[in-house]
């Protein structure tokens, strides 16, 4: 890669297991630091580890984010096993899908929990020791933030209310040294959320057609911003919200006909 911008730093990636959480781990771990992820899914984030650079290290945790209990004793455990904290990603995220009209409570309260909650759980317990090292948060959010997907109804609104959150934080912290910014990601593949349109026939290709290079973006495109926005490189950048998209938010979505 070329850079060691993180050597001697501790990077907490929540949802590491896989997709956009994978690839922002081991960016962070072939930069220089020591890593732990966090996820339900053991096998998953074995499959990180073992990818891990040689010499680098990454260590896995099994949390569930939606536990507030379990994600203050991740984040001081972090600080505990390693002596410090300095970036904190919060990754883990989930989708819905289905209309407003069908949307049930238990999936609107399940999305708040993993997209927003699990934010605000981890940031809060990070915090006192992000003061210490002057180090900052990066939270992944989604287009679906600014311009709500057809048949996301709870997804688009737990990302928005993420992103407050994040340029809360960027407010009321900044006079702390603590940046907080986040990253709005357009289609990307592959991830959790986008692995299975391999399954349908014309998907990718549909998908792509509607983005202005048509082209979805990956997992790594996304780990690279997220690295810059941790580094000192982007000592002035606080409470950003920059989106990484191909452009998509730009277009107005016109029925297929429409669209050239």
């Amino acid at each position: 890669m070329g850079f060691n911008r993180f050597s001697g730093r501790v990077v907490l990636v929540t949802g590491g297991g896989s997709g956009m959480g994978a690839a922002i781990a081991l960016r962070f771990a072939e930069e220089g630091a020591t890593v732990v992820i966090a996820g339900r899914d053991a096998e998953k984030l074995s499959r990180t580890v073992k990818q891990a650079p040689e010499g680098s290290t990454i260590v896995q945790r099994i949390v569930d984010v939606r536990d507030e209990a379990a994600v203050i004793e991740l984040v001081d455990g972090t600080v505990e096993a390693f002596d410090r904290l300095d970036v904190l990603v919060n990754c883990a995220g989930a989708s819905d899908v289905g209309l407003f009209a069908g949307l049930d409570a238990q999936t609107w309260q399940d999305m708040i929990a993993v997209n927003a909650s699990a934010v605000f759980y981890a940031a809060k317990a990070a915090i006192p020791h992000l003061k210490r090292s002057k180090g900052n948060i990066v939270n992944i959010g989604s287009s679906n933030a600014l311009r709500n997907n057809y048949g996301q109804p709870a997804y688009g609104a737990a990302k928005s209310a993420a992103e407050s959150l994040s340029a809360s934080i960027a407010i009321e912290h900044g006079a702390d040294g603590i940046r907080s910014n986040t990253v709005h990601p357009g289609v990307i593949y592959p991830t959790g959320m986008t692995g299975p349109l391999a399954d349908l026939p014309g998907a990718l290709e549909a998908y792509s057609a509607h983005i202005p290079m048509r082209r979805m973006g990956t997992p790594e495109e996304i780990a690279a911003v997220v690295a810059f926005l941790a580094s000192p490189e982007a000592g002035y950048v606080n409470g950003a919200a920059i989106t990484v998209d191909g452009g998509l938010n730009q277009v107005l979505h016109l029925p297929p006909t429409v669209n050239p």
